[in-house]
């Protein structure tokens, strides 16, 4: 038998009211990919944070090649033990260079002082190993977030790892990218490095996997060979039970316009809006497709009020509205569900119920109404299903689907009646994406208007009533219903159909692939 590069035995890690992890047993051997699956708050992000020493377990032991080790801390185990991790909340300083972050701790120095001209050529082969074309020099927070986590990967596989966990990994990267870290994957395992792989992507288990290890309410429910396990039967040990449509678009009778902007345009960091016009009717779900950088994400904050315009007006229901801060897009009656929940998303030091209310905070005489913001706060916690047992916990606490439906919660609160979500699925299990999906259909049969920003087709061909893609900035065309495929998508998302502009009634059917771009 082949033994075990990693092994933890009877591993149980406690917190305040919560059993994370109990009594936990794992075993993952050489040049395998190893899945983890669970619902959120079944004690997966826990379990990898054990076995990456950024915490401590309570009970049990942890093994690496056969031997006991002793806790010293997430650097130990990187540089000693082999054990790295690509966590899913990113862990980089974006104020640094990509060559800073990738050499962090490990500067390349002589006589005390850095060689900034050796880190730039260690960080470069190093982007090389995830193929990722960027500048070592450029900064961190001026890159994309599908960008930054292939920066998060290269990080991980510096020096000569053993292990590397992956949680999420794809969650930011377009289907292009995902074949780029499928590749640096089978590379890892050819080299015999194991990969412990978390993922909330069923046709990603079924593609990598080799072993799956199902975590449930912070125990271990099985492990199987992945060739053995079915994607339903994978989802009912998960969930503990069936779940048929994991996205559903109810029947909601679309009314009049709610949202119009009209020729919107930023000059931006990452793309340049051009003159961006779209339209979103009552009871509708709209989605805005496109490749990473495409100007999707900007799109949806200019229109917010993240980002005030260069140009362009938005009217709410056929009057013209003044939005040049989220404040005021509040007022008028927009929502937005960022993607960088950590970043932008939520104040992870502040307890669940104040996040909650944040934007429409209850008050009482000029004050804040303590009593009316806890009966919010478990109204929406018990709505959304939000796995925590006080509203008083800090946000930071929770795992990333539940702080994801903290950030639904309050929005949900400010009765809006545009809501964007941008990635609201990313990095949230198979139940509460059918859940949020679920929900969503709700909002939209109540009357309001919805705008999905999603990089994963299935959600938007499923989910939408027509579809917006964006590429390079520009709007490259527009599909309703009837004219859904994957491929008439990706056909406008990289340029390969002909462009109709902002034109409703566009149909792949009517050009030819290889008619000329308008600029």
């Amino acid at each position: 038998m082949v033994e075990p590069v990693l092994e933890m035995r009877g591993v149980s890690k406690r917190y305040p009211g919560v059993l994370a992890v109990d009594r936990v047993s794992l075993r993952v051997l050489p040049g395998e990919v190893h899945v983890v699956a669970g619902e959120n708050g079944a004690g997966k992000s826990t379990l990898m944070r054990l076995l990456s020493q950024v915490e401590r377990p309570d009970d049990g032991v942890v093994l690496i090649g056969g031997e006991p080790v002793e806790f010293r801390g997430p650097r130990f185990a990187q540089r000693v033990l082999g054990v790295s991790m690509v966590h899913q909340e990113l862990a980089l300083a974006p104020h640094l260079s990509v060559a800073e972050n990738l050499c962090l701790g490990e500067e390349s120095a002589r006589l005390g002082v850095v060689s900034r001209r050796a880190d730039r050529r260690r960080a470069s082969a190093l982007l090389a190993r995830v193929n990722l074309a960027v500048d070592p020099g450029r900064l961190v927070g001026t890159l994309p977030l599908a960008d930054r986590q292939r920066v998060a990967i290269a990080k991980a596989l510096s020096g000569t790892p053993r292990v590397v966990i992956m949680d999420e990994p794809s969650a930011m990267l377009t289907e292009a990218e995902i074949g780029d870290l499928f590749g640096v994957i089978a590379q890892l395992k050819a080299h015999g490095i194991a990969i412990v792989y978390i993922s909330h992507r069923l046709d990603e288990v079924a593609h990598l996997a080799d072993r799956v290890t199902v975590l449930r309410d912070g125990r271990v429910v099985q492990t199987l060979p992945a060739a053995q396990v079915s994607p339903e039967h994978l989802i009912q040990l998960m969930v503990g039970r069936d779940i048929d449509h994991l996205y559903r678009k109810p029947r909601a009778e679309v009314g009049d316009v709610v949202l119009r902007a009209e020729g919107i345009s930023r000059r931006g960091r990452v793309v340049d809006l051009v003159e961006c016009t779209v339209e979103v009717r009552a009871g509708e779900i709209v989605g805005f497709a496109g490749l990473v950088g495409a100007g999707r994400t900007e799109l949806a904050r200019a229109i917010f009020g993240a980002d005030i315009p260069d140009a362009g007006r938005v009217l709410l229901r056929g009057r013209e509205v003044h939005i040049c801060s989220p404040q005021q897009g509040i007022e008028a009656g927009i929502g937005y569900l960022t993607e960088d929940r950590k970043g932008e998303g939520l104040a992870l030091a502040l307890p669940i119920d104040q996040n909650i209310t944040l934007a429409n905070v209850p008050l009482r005489f000029g004050a804040i109404d303590l009593r009316e913001e806890r009966r919010i706060a478990l109204f929406r916690r018990d709505q959304l299903g939000i796995k925590t047992p006080s509203v008083k916990r800090p946000v930071r606490v929770l795992s990333g689907g539940n702080q994801q439906k903290v950030m639904v919660a309050r929005w949900l609160q400010t009765k809006g009646q545009v809501l964007f979500f941008d990635e609201p699925a990313r990095g949230i299990d198979v139940g509460a994406k059918a859940e949020m999906f679920d929900l969503m259909g709700r909002l939209a049969s109540e009357g309001r208007g919805i705008v999905l920003i999603s990089s994963y087709l299935p959600e938007l061909l499923t989910m939408c009533d027509r579809i917006i893609v964006l590429r390079t900035g520009r709007i490259a065309g527009e599909l309703v219903r009837e004219q859904f495929s994957e491929q008439r998508v990706m056909q406008l998302a990289t340029g390969s159909a002909a462009e109709s502009r902002c034109d409703p009634h566009w149909s792949a059917e009517t050009t030819t692939a290889g008619e000329a771009q308008r600029s």
